[in-house]
């Protein structure tokens, strides 16, 4: 059974359409990279597998959950980091890990040890008692990552995950990824850093105009570019979208 199916998945916005029959799946173990340039539809994507969008069509199921018709049961096993923060300025870094736990039903004892070592590997613990909104956008990215992970989620899904991040913080968040995969974990993200996705995804799936274009494994994906086995991911990206 895969973390995340979409099948047939269709979205417009004022009848302008965004997604055009979206089928992809990401298996549990798996990490798998959604690209596409601006307005391709992978935020919609994204905000669709974890119920903020409401498809106008298709079907999406992650652990096995339809999220239309099961949705508490399927987020309950999702940990997601959104494109943009809104709402959380005036909380600490603290509190707004605290307010994360609680929405999702957790005990605060049961969390608070992964917590710390998420907190301590992405260098925030100095942080804890600074309010969101006086943070730079490397940090906030790190306290959302922090949030989605603290429970070590069967499925995470990721929008532009490390914006903002030092490259020690990439680093780090690359191992922390892989750790989670390793453990059985199906992870889906976007990102315009092409450089990450080569390094960290197993498998990526290139999304143009509402429509997936291309999908495989990296040397797969390397394969479908004239320019041989040699190019990277950013130059057969470019090739595949502009052709």
């Amino acid at each position: 059974m895969s973390g995340i199916e979409v099948q047939n998945l269709v979205k417009s916005y004022k009848k302008v359409p965004v997604l055009k029959g979206l089928t992809f799946k990401v298996d549990y173990g798996e990490i798998y990279g959604l690209l596409g340039p601006n307005g391709a539809g992978k935020t919609t994507t994204l905000k669709s597998i974890v119920g903020l969008v409401k498809p106008d069509d298709g079907r999406i199921k992650v652990c096995g959950f339809d999220v239309a018709t099961q949705r508490i049961q399927a987020l309950a096993c999702v940990g997601y980091v959104p494109e943009l923060t809104v709402g959380f300025d005036y909380l600490t870094v603290g509190e707004f890990l605290e307010f994360v736990a609680s929405l999702r039903g957790l005990n605060w004892e049961d969390v608070e040890g992964e917590v710390e070592r998420l907190t301590s590997v992405f260098g925030l613990e100095s942080y804890m008692d600074e309010f969101m909104g006086r943070l730079s956008r490397g940090n906030v990215q790190k306290a959302l990552v922090v949030g989605a992970m603290m429970h070590k989620p069967r499925v995470l899904v990721m929008d532009e995950p490390t914006s903002g991040m030092d490259p020690e913080s990439q680093k780090t968040f690359r191992e922390e990824i892989v750790r989670l995969a390793s453990q059985g974990s199906a992870v889906l993200l976007s990102s315009h850093i092409l450089s990450t996705v080569e390094r960290l995804c197993t498998r990526v799936g290139i999304l143009s105009k509402g429509q997936l274009i291309a999908e495989g494994s990296i040397d797969e994906i390397r394969g479908k570019a004239t320019t041989g086995s040699n190019a990277t991911l950013e130059d057969v990206f470019l090739e595949l979208i502009k052709g």
